[in-house]
C-alpha cells in the first residue's frame, strides 16, 4: 500500500471538516451522521474514520478551524487602536447578520443531551480560553490594556460576553447599539482599557 503524503492528509482532513460543517448546518449536529458526511464528499464512511475516529474528534476539528480563522481576524484587528473596539470588530459579521451562527446554536443545544458534543464543546472552550489568554497577556505586556488582576476571570468574562453576542444574534436588534454595548462591557472587563496606541 503506498504511503499517504502529509500534504494529501491535510487536504483530506480539510475536505472532511468542510463537508461536516455543511452537513451539520443543513441537518443539525445530532442528525448529521458520518455516513452523511462521507456521502457529501463521495468517500466511504470507513475512509472518514481513518482521519476522525469519532464524531467528537470531527466536531473538535470544526471548532479548531473556526477558532484559527477567528484568532487570525482578531490579531489583525488588534494590531493597533482601541482594544475593545478591535475585539468587537472581529465579530462584526455576527452583529450585522452576515455570519450565520446556526452551528454554534446547534452545538450548544446538543451538548445537553449528547456526550460526544459536550466533550467537543469542552475541548473547544479550553482552546478558546488558551488562545485569548495568550493574546490578552501580549496586549498587557505592550501596555495596551491595564495589568489583569485575575487573568483567568478576565478571559472568562470576555468569552462570556462574546458567547452572549452569538446567542443574541438570533434576536438581533440594532447592530450599532449592540456593538456599542459590547464595546462598553469589554472595556469595563479589561479595566477601562483606553483607545489609542501602546503606552510607553
Amino acid at each position: 500500500m503506498p504511503k499517504v503524503v502529509p500534504e494529501y492528509k491535510e487536504q483530506a482532513r480539510a475536505r472532511i471538516v468542510n463537508a461536516a460543517a455543511t452537513v451539520f448546518k443543513r441537518k443539525g449536529v445530532p442528525a448529521g451522521t458520518m455516513e452523511d458526511i462521507a456521502r457529501e464528499i463521495g468517500v466511504s464512511k470507513g475512509a472518514l474514520y481513518l482521519y476522525f475516529p469519532t464524531k467528537t474528534r470531527l466536531l473538535e476539528a470544526i471548532q479548531a478551524k473556526f477558532r484559527a480563522q477567528y484568532i487570525g481576524v482578531l490579531e489583525h484587528r488588534l494590531a493597533h487602536g482601541d482594544v475593545a473596539e478591535g475585539i468587537v470588530d472581529s465579530i462584526e459579521g455576527i452583529l450585522t447578520g452576515e455570519f450565520d451562527p446556526a452551528i454554534f446554536h446547534q452545538l450548544v443545544m446538543s451538548a445537553g443531551i449528547d456526550p460526544e458534543v459536550r466533550e467537543a464543546m469542552r475541548a473547544d472552550a479550553a482552546g478558546d480560553r488558551k488562545e485569548l489568554r495568550k493574546l490578552l497577556k501580549h496586549l498587557e505586556g505592550e501596555g495596551r490594556i491595564p495589568r489583569m488582576q485575575d487573568p483567568s476571570a478576565t478571559v472568562d468574562a470576555v468569552i462570556l460576553l462574546l458567547q452572549g453576542t452569538f446567542m443574541a444574534a438570533a434576536l438581533r436588534g440594532d447592530p450599532r447599539e449592540s456593538r456599542e454595548q459590547l464595546i462598553r462591557a469589554i472595556r469595563l472587563v479589561l479595566g477601562g482599557a483606553s483607545p489609542g496606541p501602546a503606552r510607553k
